[in-house]
């Protein structure tokens, strides 16, 4: 199944703001999913040159006929299911086209930007593309009875609506909700209006590990504007018996229990989710995760979900040792490789050769890039790190080394990489040392009055690219890669290539003189996993 960002690039016109606020509402909804009680889809319009071939169609088959057009349809980016309640789509609906009448209800969200209800009825419950007609599973509600209530908002990016949330239930039976089913679906109201009003998702979350993540079944609490406890659900109230809160919950504040309310207050402060730990005696750890509420650009109150995460915390304490066993070897590593670099330095000190002190000056700016990312790596108990923290001191590493004071070379640095993993970043490193030393070492002629060298760094959703550009004479005619390459050049190759799975392209940077050298490096990029535990 491809991701949102696919789907959304491939069948609608979203840019990539708009899609990365997709990402970061999809990315922090399943709260929302359980105070809703019912199923949650994303639904964006459908661009005019999507193909519904590739993807599962579901047309409006009594008002619309079996035709594929799209024109004017929606299509289902994500698709969320409560663990508060049952489901409505049994069959995964992502990459469902709905069309034509069926559709109206999603037109008027986008067109007005104001929430509504519609009721949703399916004839037959048949979707497929052309003749590749399915029946979905027995069992999910009967076909003269495929009904689905649908509350739906739109999504705010910026000025205008992009997309369109809706919950989707099945026709509600004859029964009274209890407290907590209202306190929970007026919960979900609220922050339907924040999405409404672009003012959630969040700017951004505090992390906290996905398998100690609160969810709304772990315990509530439903906090007012000055802090104070208006309701607990059962779930909280147990949790905080474990840290040992005996009196009776409404209308305290957190610090009227006993607890640092720095959470909450900082959650107001900055409008963000913030995350905070809760500890008693020695054994006992709860994480509580809390939303500000928003409404016409005021702080409204907050909601707080508790989890009690004693266990998992004896985990971590288990995985502590092997944690700092880890930094400890990249602090060693990087110590060891300063050593052998400090070695060769007293060595090219004592080479009368020109060339073989160039050559061993090289070797050292190599295993300092090394040393650079092991000092990096040592500094975080992931196994990722931030590579563009490591960019400037690399490209100093060279300017130092390599700059003569009689010309002035100038070397500019543009965009980001973002974090990466060590098994990527280490040869990277090495690769950018190479090609930033070979662009300086091919920039302006020496007896020209200095030169520029520019250093262009990109991310995608699956690649990394690096391109190195210099403003020198250009490579020579017919320069083959495979064929002329120096050390430095068959080290990036070897790495990119053999090692991170990429490409290595050489080309003139202008067709007139100063002609100059473009160095293209694109490597997959893996992907970052979520901090554990």
């Amino acid at each position: 199944m491809v991701g949102l960002a696919e789907l959304a690039r491939a069948g609608t016109a979203l840019d990539e703001r708009s899609i990365d606020h997709l990402h970061r509402l999809v990315a922090s909804w399943a709260p929302l999913a359980d105070l809703s009680f019912g199923d949650l889809l994303l639904y964006a319009p459908c661009s005019g040159g999507f193909d519904p071939a590739t993807v599962e169609v579901a047309s409006d088959r009594a008002a619309n006929g079996a035709g594929s057009s799209t024109g004017g349809g929606f299509v289902v980016l994500a698709h969320a299911r409560a663990n508060t309640g049952p489901t409505v789509h049994v069959v995964d609906p992502v990459g469902t086209i709905i069309q034509g009448q069926g559709s109206a209800w999603l037109r008027a969200a986008m067109d007005t930007g104001e929430p509504g209800e519609a009721e949703i009825a399916e004839v037959g419950a048949l979707s497929g593309v052309g003749e590749d007609l399915m029946v979905e599973e027995e069992g999910s509600l009967p076909l003269r009875d495929r009904r689905r209530v649908v509350d739906y908002v739109p999504v705010r990016c910026g000025e205008a609506p992009v997309a369109v949330l809706a919950r989707e239930a099945g026709p509600a039976p004859i029964r009274h909700e209890n407290p907590l089913e209202t306190i929970y679906r007026g919960l979900y109201g609220r922050f339907a209006q924040m999405i409404a009003e672009g003012a959630f998702p969040y700017g951004r979350m505090e992390r906290v590990g996905e398998f100690r993540e609160p969810r709304v079944g772990d315990g509530v609490l439903v906090l007012d504007r000055e802090g104070r406890v208006s309701y607990a659900s059962p779930n909280a109230r147990s949790a905080l018996h474990r840290l040992g809160v005996m009196h009776p919950v409404p209308g305290r504040s957190l610090s009227d229990l006993g607890l640092d309310d720095t959470v909450i207050r900082r959650s107001f402060w900055r409008r963000r989710s913030t995350v905070a730990e809760f500890t008693a005696a020695s054994m006992i750890v709860v994480v509580l995760r809390a939303y500000p509420m928003v409404a016409d650009d005021r702080i409204t109150g907050a909601v707080a979900m508790l989890r009690d995460v004693s266990e998992l915390r004896q985990h971590d304490r288990l995985l502590l040792s092997k944690d700092a066993t880890i930094r400890e070897i990249h602090h060693r590593v990087k110590n060891n490789l300063q050593t052998v670099s400090s070695l060769l330095q007293l060595q090219a000190r004592r080479l009368g050769s020109a060339e073989a002190k160039a050559a061993v000056e090289s070797s050292v700016r190599r295993i300092s890039s090394i040393a650079m990312v092991h000092e990096h790596l040592a500094l975080d108990t992931t196994s990722e790190l931030d590579f563009d923290e490591v960019v400037g001191p690399l490209v100093r590493l060279v300017e130092e080394g390599l700059a003569p004071a009689e010309r002035a070379l100038k070397i500019h640095v543009d965009g980001t990489v973002g974090e990466i993993d060590g098994e990527t970043a280490m040869p990277l490193a090495v690769v950018l040392v190479e090609l930033v030393q070979n662009a300086f070492q091919h920039a302006s002629p020496p007896a020209g009055p200095g030169g520029l060298v520019e250093v262009r760094l990109a991310r995608t959703a699956t690649t990394l690219t690096m391109g190195i550009t210099d403003d020198g004479p250009g490579v020579p005619e017919g320069f083959s890669l495979d064929r002329d390459a120096g050390l430095g050049l068959t080290i990036v190759r070897t790495f990119v290539v053999h090692d991170l799975g990429g490409s290595v392209t050489i080309k003139a940077a202008s067709a007139s003189p100063p002609r100059g050298t473009v160095i293209e490096v694109s490597v997959p990029r893996r992907s970052v996993a979520a901090p554990v535990g």
